[in-house]
């Protein structure tokens, strides 16, 4: 197994609260509609941490790589399955809202 310093939870830790426990840090807030995280924040907020993630210069893809590769070791299929709808809703909800 990787270092814990490399998994994907303590680089948000690091992002939101400069290395403490952050409150989201699973991410399923952002990535598993089907969670009972996902309900804890609504788009917006969704948007604004994704929008911190990317500024800190973390890469989306490798954050939901290794999110999904976590999962996976779990034998959790379906979280790892529904990230690319949680990302379809993000998208749909933004771009509603430009217009």
């Amino acid at each position: 197994m990787k270092d814990e310093n490399n998994w994907y939870e303590a680089r948000l830790d690091k992002i939101f609260t400069n290395g403490a426990l952050w409150k989201h840090r699973t991410f399923r807030t952002i990535l598993d509609p089907l969670s009972s995280e996902w309900n804890e924040t609504d788009f917006d907020k969704k948007l604004e941490i994704l929008e911190k993630v990317v500024a800190s210069g973390e890469k989306l893809s490798v954050l939901i790589r290794d999110y999904k590769r976590r999962y996976d070791e779990q034998d959790r299929r379906d979280i790892t399955l529904a990230v690319e709808n949680a990302l379809i809703i993000l998208l749909q909800y933004r771009l509603s809202k430009k217009g």
